[in-house]
C-alpha cells in the first residue's frame, strides 16, 4: 500500500483534490482509501442512535453492520496514531490519500495551495513531493507543481515516486523481528532523531536511518556432564 498526505489550510481544497484522485485513481482500477486527521472533536455520531447510547454507557467501541457498509466508532488510544491506523485499517487499499498530517514525518506530502502568495518556503511542509495550486508560478528550490485541473498527471506523478508504506521504526533482536506498536515506534524515532540532531555533519532531516549495537559476548552453552 502506497500513502501520501495532502496537507493545506482550511478551505484550501484538500478534500475536492482528494475527491478528484479517487475517481482518477478508481478509473485505473485502483483501490483508495482516505484517513482524515482531525485537529479538533467532530461528532459524527447523533445523540439517541443506538450507537451513541452504547458509547455513552462506557463501550470501548461500537459497530454498525448494514447490508452495504460497516460504521465503528471507537475510542481513541494514546498509543495510536496516524501511522498505526493506517498500516493496521487499510491493508487491503492500493492507495491511501491521508488529508491533513502536516507534521507526521511517516508520509510524503502534497501540499495544496491556492495562489503563488500562499507559497512561503520557509513554511514548505517536510517530505514535501510537490505543489497543487490553483494557478501556476515559479516554486523554488524545484518542486514539481500541478495546476489543480491537472488530476491525471498528479496520479501519473504519485504512481511513480511513492513507496510503500513502511513502520517508523523496525527492531531485530540476534536477526528475529520484534513488533513494536506504533507508540513505541514513534517514540524510539524520536529519540533517536533527538540524538542525530545532537552530531555535528549529518544531513537536516535524514531519509533512513539504520544502527547495530552489539550488547556483549554471546551466552555460553553450559558443559554437558
Amino acid at each position: 500500500m502506497k500513502a501520501v498526505a495532502i496537507v493545506g489550510n482550511s478551505d484550501s481544497g484538500k478534500t475536492r483534490l482528494i475527491t478528484a484522485l479517487i475517481k482518477e485513481l478508481n478509473q485505473r482500477g485502483l483501490k483508495c482509501g482516505v484517513l482524515k486527521k482531525a485537529n479538533e472533536e467532530v461528532e459524527l455520531d447523533k445523540e439517541g442512535k443506538d450507537s451513541w447510547q452504547f458509547m455513552a454507557a462506557g463501550a470501548e467501541a461500537a459497530t454498525v453492520l448494514t447490508p452495504e457498509k460497516i460504521f465503528t466508532i471507537e475510542k481513541k488510544k494514546a498509543s495510536q496514531t496516524l501511522l498505526g491506523l493506517a498500516l493496521d485499517r487499510f491493508e487491503e487499499v492500493d492507495i491511501l490519500l491521508v488529508e491533513g498530517g502536516q507534521k507526521e514525518s511517516a508520509f510524503k506530502k502534497i501540499w495544496r495551495l491556492q495562489k503563488a502568495a500562499d507559497f512561503e518556503e520557509k513554511m514548505a511542509p517536510e517530505d514535501l513531493l510537490a505543489v497543487v495550486a490553483d494557478e501556476s508560478f515559479p516554486v523554488s528550490p524545484g518542486y514539481p507543481l500541478f495546476r489543480a485541473e491537472e488530476t491525471s498527471k498528479l496520479a501519473d506523478f504519485l504512481l511513480n515516486v511513492l513507496e510503500p508504506l513502511e513502520p517508523l521504526a523496525e527492531l531485530k533482536v540476534d536477526g528475529r523481528r520484534v513488533p513494536l506498536n506504533p507508540f513505541v515506534q514513534s517514540m524510539l524515532t524520536e529519540t533517536i532523531k533527538g540524538l542525530l540532531r545532537a552530531l555535528k555533519g549529518l544531513p537536516e532531516n535524514p531519509q533512513k536511518v539504520e544502527i547495530k549495537l552489539k550488547t556483549g559476548e554471546k551466552d555460553e552453552k553450559p558443559e554437558r556432564t
